[in-house]
Protein backbone atom coordinates (compact mmCIF):
# COMPACT_ATOMS: atom_id res chain seq x y z
CA UNK A 1 0.00 0.00 0.00
CA UNK A 2 1.62 3.75 -0.75
CA UNK A 3 2.22 5.62 2.11
CA UNK A 4 1.78 8.65 -0.03
CA UNK A 5 -1.50 10.62 0.40
CA UNK A 6 -3.18 10.86 -3.09
CA UNK A 7 -6.89 11.94 -3.77
CA UNK A 8 -8.16 8.81 -3.36
CA UNK A 9 -7.63 8.71 0.09
CA UNK A 10 -9.04 11.88 0.37
CA UNK A 11 -12.05 10.75 -1.25
CA UNK A 12 -12.61 7.99 1.37
CA UNK A 13 -12.37 10.26 4.37
CA UNK A 14 -15.11 11.94 2.98
CA UNK A 15 -17.38 8.64 2.23
CA UNK A 16 -16.38 7.67 5.84
CA UNK A 17 -17.05 11.31 7.66
CA UNK A 18 -20.65 11.48 5.39
CA UNK A 19 -21.60 7.88 6.64
CA UNK A 20 -21.22 8.90 10.41
CA UNK A 21 -22.92 12.21 9.00
CA UNK A 22 -25.83 9.72 8.51
CA UNK A 23 -25.79 8.45 12.06
CA UNK A 24 -26.00 11.56 13.30
CA UNK A 25 -29.05 12.55 11.29
CA UNK A 26 -30.65 9.59 12.57
CA UNK A 27 -30.14 9.92 16.06
CA UNK A 28 -30.41 13.85 16.01
CA UNK A 29 -27.31 13.58 17.92
CA UNK A 30 -27.76 11.77 20.75
CA UNK A 31 -25.19 8.76 20.85
CA UNK A 32 -25.80 7.47 24.34
CA UNK A 33 -26.84 3.78 22.87
CA UNK A 34 -24.12 3.77 20.02
CA UNK A 35 -20.85 0.98 20.46
CA UNK A 36 -18.15 3.95 18.96
CA UNK A 37 -17.42 7.39 19.02
CA UNK A 38 -17.98 9.06 16.33
CA UNK A 39 -15.00 9.12 13.75
CA UNK A 40 -12.84 12.47 13.71
CA UNK A 41 -13.41 14.88 11.29
CA UNK A 42 -10.02 16.63 11.47
CA UNK A 43 -7.74 17.13 8.16
CA UNK A 44 -6.57 13.76 7.02
CA UNK A 45 -3.23 14.59 7.32
CA UNK A 46 -3.01 15.14 11.04
CA UNK A 47 -4.97 12.46 12.01
CA UNK A 48 -3.88 9.33 9.54
CA UNK A 49 -1.51 6.55 10.17
CA UNK A 50 0.88 7.60 7.15
CA UNK A 51 2.69 4.32 8.07
CA UNK A 52 -0.33 2.24 7.42
CA UNK A 53 -2.74 4.24 5.07
CA UNK A 54 -5.25 1.61 4.36
CA UNK A 55 -4.90 -0.54 7.48
CA UNK A 56 -6.59 3.33 9.42
CA UNK A 57 -9.08 3.72 6.54
CA UNK A 58 -10.52 0.46 7.09
CA UNK A 59 -10.71 1.09 10.64
CA UNK A 60 -12.60 4.31 10.57
CA UNK A 61 -14.88 2.23 7.90
CA UNK A 62 -15.75 -0.48 10.19
CA UNK A 63 -16.01 1.93 12.66
CA UNK A 64 -18.63 3.88 10.71
CA UNK A 65 -20.40 1.18 9.29
CA UNK A 66 -20.83 -0.87 12.81
CA UNK A 67 -22.66 3.49 14.26
CA UNK A 68 -24.45 3.37 11.11
CA UNK A 69 -26.20 0.01 11.39
CA UNK A 70 -26.90 0.40 15.24
CA UNK A 71 -28.45 3.78 14.63
CA UNK A 72 -31.01 1.72 11.52
CA UNK A 73 -32.21 0.04 14.69
CA UNK A 74 -32.81 2.71 16.70
CA UNK A 75 -34.07 5.39 14.49
CA UNK A 76 -38.07 4.90 14.52
CA UNK A 77 -38.39 6.30 11.08
CA UNK A 78 -34.87 6.03 9.21
CA UNK A 79 -36.63 5.81 5.86
CA UNK A 80 -38.18 9.51 6.23
CA UNK A 81 -35.58 10.81 7.41
CA UNK A 82 -32.81 8.94 5.29
CA UNK A 83 -35.19 10.81 2.25
CA UNK A 84 -35.16 14.04 3.63
CA UNK A 85 -31.34 13.84 4.03
CA UNK A 86 -31.21 12.13 0.06
CA UNK A 87 -33.20 15.81 -0.36
CA UNK A 88 -30.67 17.86 1.52
CA UNK A 89 -28.01 16.35 -0.50
CA UNK A 90 -29.29 16.42 -3.79
CA UNK A 91 -30.33 20.15 -3.76
CA UNK A 92 -28.79 22.31 -6.77
CA UNK A 93 -26.63 19.52 -7.76
CA UNK A 94 -25.77 19.14 -11.56
CA UNK A 95 -27.92 16.36 -13.10
CA UNK A 96 -26.69 16.77 -16.53
CA UNK A 97 -25.27 14.03 -17.31
CA UNK A 98 -24.46 10.60 -15.76
CA UNK A 99 -20.73 11.10 -15.38
CA UNK A 100 -22.04 14.27 -13.08
CA UNK A 101 -24.59 12.51 -11.26
CA UNK A 102 -22.26 9.42 -10.44
CA UNK A 103 -19.05 11.54 -9.60
CA UNK A 104 -21.39 13.38 -7.09
CA UNK A 105 -22.84 10.51 -5.46
CA UNK A 106 -19.55 8.95 -5.20
CA UNK A 107 -19.07 11.45 -2.28
CA UNK A 108 -22.05 9.43 -0.61
CA UNK A 109 -21.65 5.74 -1.28
CA UNK A 110 -19.57 4.13 1.18
CA UNK A 111 -19.34 0.41 -0.17
CA UNK A 112 -15.69 -0.13 1.12
CA UNK A 113 -11.96 0.71 -0.03
CA UNK A 114 -11.87 1.00 -3.95
CA UNK A 115 -9.99 -2.46 -3.90
CA UNK A 116 -12.97 -3.95 -2.45
CA UNK A 117 -15.01 -3.46 -5.48
CA UNK A 118 -17.96 -3.53 -4.11
CA UNK A 119 -19.63 -1.24 -6.39
CA UNK A 120 -19.31 -0.80 -9.55
CA UNK A 121 -21.39 1.86 -12.21
CA UNK A 122 -22.49 0.79 -15.82
CA UNK A 123 -24.36 2.38 -18.24
CA UNK A 124 -27.01 0.25 -20.27
CA UNK A 125 -29.96 1.12 -22.24
CA UNK A 126 -30.11 4.58 -21.53
CA UNK A 127 -29.80 3.88 -17.54
CA UNK A 128 -27.13 4.35 -15.48
CA UNK A 129 -27.01 1.12 -13.08
CA UNK A 130 -25.07 1.04 -9.55
CA UNK A 131 -24.16 -2.71 -9.18
CA UNK A 132 -23.44 -4.50 -6.02
CA UNK A 133 -20.59 -6.51 -6.53
CA UNK A 134 -20.22 -7.53 -2.98
CA UNK A 135 -22.34 -6.71 -0.59
CA UNK A 136 -20.14 -5.37 2.06
CA UNK A 137 -23.01 -4.05 4.68
CA UNK A 138 -24.33 -7.08 6.43
CA UNK A 139 -21.47 -7.70 7.87
CA UNK A 140 -21.75 -5.04 10.52
CA UNK A 141 -24.79 -6.42 11.63
CA UNK A 142 -22.50 -8.60 13.94
CA UNK A 143 -19.31 -7.47 16.46
CA UNK A 144 -16.36 -6.25 14.23
CA UNK A 145 -12.78 -6.69 15.53
CA UNK A 146 -10.80 -3.81 14.72
CA UNK A 147 -7.86 -5.08 15.23
CA UNK A 148 -8.16 -6.73 11.75
CA UNK A 149 -9.32 -4.27 10.35
CA UNK A 150 -6.07 -2.15 11.33
CA UNK A 151 -4.34 -4.79 9.66
CA UNK A 152 -6.50 -5.07 6.72
CA UNK A 153 -3.85 -4.63 3.22
CA UNK A 154 -4.18 -3.79 -0.05
CA UNK A 155 -2.74 -5.67 -2.96
CA UNK A 156 -1.80 -2.47 -4.50
CA UNK A 157 -1.69 -2.48 -8.31
CA UNK A 158 -3.77 0.66 -8.57
CA UNK A 159 -3.14 4.41 -8.84
CA UNK A 160 -4.29 6.33 -5.77
CA UNK A 161 -5.03 9.54 -7.60
CA UNK A 162 -8.24 7.28 -9.17
CA UNK A 163 -9.56 4.08 -9.27
CA UNK A 164 -11.16 2.12 -12.08
CA UNK A 165 -14.37 1.16 -9.96
CA UNK A 166 -14.93 4.70 -9.72
CA UNK A 167 -15.47 4.99 -13.44
CA UNK A 168 -18.37 3.84 -15.20
CA UNK A 169 -18.45 1.49 -17.43
CA UNK A 170 -20.25 1.00 -20.96
CA UNK A 171 -21.86 -2.67 -21.09
CA UNK A 172 -25.02 -4.99 -21.50
CA UNK A 173 -25.94 -6.23 -18.42
CA UNK A 174 -26.47 -10.21 -18.11
CA UNK A 175 -28.19 -11.21 -14.83
CA UNK A 176 -27.87 -9.12 -11.83
CA UNK A 177 -26.89 -10.58 -8.46
CA UNK A 178 -29.74 -10.33 -5.86
CA UNK A 179 -30.21 -10.63 -2.29
CA UNK A 180 -32.43 -8.93 0.44
CA UNK A 181 -30.88 -6.00 2.38
CA UNK A 182 -32.39 -3.93 4.80
CA UNK A 183 -29.17 -1.46 4.11
CA UNK A 184 -30.13 -1.46 0.51
CA UNK A 185 -33.65 -0.72 1.28
CA UNK A 186 -32.64 2.28 3.29
CA UNK A 187 -29.65 3.36 0.70
CA UNK A 188 -32.86 3.67 -2.04
CA UNK A 189 -34.76 5.93 0.44
CA UNK A 190 -31.76 8.29 0.54
CA UNK A 191 -31.62 8.06 -3.20
CA UNK A 192 -35.55 8.54 -3.96
CA UNK A 193 -34.93 11.86 -2.10
CA UNK A 194 -31.22 12.82 -3.71
CA UNK A 195 -33.36 12.72 -7.22
CA UNK A 196 -36.86 14.14 -5.89
CA UNK A 197 -35.91 17.38 -7.39
CA UNK A 198 -33.76 16.23 -10.38
CA UNK A 199 -34.68 14.81 -14.07
CA UNK A 200 -34.39 11.15 -13.02
CA UNK A 201 -35.77 8.34 -10.72
CA UNK A 202 -34.21 5.32 -9.49
CA UNK A 203 -35.63 2.24 -8.34
CA UNK A 204 -33.97 -1.19 -6.86
CA UNK A 205 -33.07 -3.99 -8.72
CA UNK A 206 -32.80 -7.86 -7.25
CA UNK A 207 -32.76 -5.82 -4.08
CA UNK A 208 -29.35 -4.46 -3.78
CA UNK A 209 -28.46 -2.81 -7.43
CA UNK A 210 -30.04 0.16 -8.27
CA UNK A 211 -31.21 1.22 -12.01
CA UNK A 212 -31.04 5.06 -12.35
CA UNK A 213 -33.44 6.63 -15.46
CA UNK A 214 -35.11 9.84 -17.27
CA UNK A 215 -38.44 10.27 -16.05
Amino acid sequence: MSKTLGPIHYLMYEKIKFQDKITDYLLDGDFSQIKYEPVSTKPLEEILDQENIHGYLQEKIDIVESRLAQALSLCKNPGDKLFKLGQECGKGKDFSSFDQIFTDLNYYLLDGMPCDQGLSAVLDGGSLYLITNNNLHKKYQDAIDLENSRNASCEGGHSHDHHESFEIENAKLDDLKGEESSYHKYRLDFLKGYFSESPYEVELVNGINYKITKK
